[in-house]
């Protein structure tokens, strides 16, 4: 994790979302709303999403959302994976949306400013409550959180633990993409690891990237 992405997160993620995709829909077909603060994790949804062609949205308040420089980036990737991008304040966002995902508005490492003062700036417009996820009119959402989640800040109890979470799927299989990353990088210079054993993960990842809606600017 940076303070501009989380990669391992983001794999993380799209495995959950794959594991839970609407009956019917294909990656590219579903929704996923972002809500609060524009951070590393935020961002790094934002490019996973728009890679794979899906409709990305950001509800975040003024001054808190995607910064210009990932927006541009994250738009000519969307031009070539025909996917869409929002960032908006406005609640209507949430119409339709397959996933809910938020993070924590503040954190030990955040010197800007004090737990008070982004409670100001995100309460109670932003919390993740039940309200909330009747206004996407969607009966199946589902809800992420990347954790540990500041339970009555930005998500509550009802969510959290309720119907709609797939929290503690994610982050299973955000373990699970981390070792699955270095067996990838580290088989093939290990003495134990053939070269038979060597090409097969190569073939997967081959096979797994020619599935990939978006192939240029790599």
């Amino acid at each position: 994790m940076s303070d501009q992405s989380h990669p391992t997160q983001a794999l993380g993620d799209l495995t959950t979302i794959e594991e839970h995709l609407p009956a019917g829909k294909k990656l590219e077909d579903c929704k996923i709303v972002f809500v609060g603060d524009a951070t590393q994790v935020c961002v790094s949804t934002m490019y996973f999403a728009v890679q794979m062609g899906m409709h990305f949205a950001q509800y975040g308040p003024k001054g808190n959302q995607v910064p210009e420089t990932d927006l541009k980036r994250a738009q000519k990737i969307a031009e070539e994976s025909g996917a869409t991008i929002d960032i908006t304040d406005d609640e209507r966002i949430l119409e339709g949306a397959d996933f809910i995902y938020t993070d924590v508005w503040y954190g030990l490492y955040d010197k800007e400013l004090q737990k008070d003062e982004y409670m100001k700036i995100f309460y109670p417009k932003y919390q993740v409550n039940d309200e909330m996820l009747a206004k996407t009119n969607n009966p199946s959402v589902k809800f992420m959180h990347c954790l540990p989640a500041g339970r009555g800040e930005e998500v509550t109890d009802s969510v959290l633990d309720g119907e709609h979470s797939i929290v503690w799927d994610r982050a299973e299989n955000r373990k699970t993409a981390m070792r699955a990353i270095f067996t990838y990088l580290l088989n093939p210079n290990m003495k134990v690891a053939t070269k038979a054993l060597a090409d097969k993960y190569q073939g997967e990842l081959d096979e797994m990237l020619a599935h990939e809606p978006y192939k240029a600017n790599k």
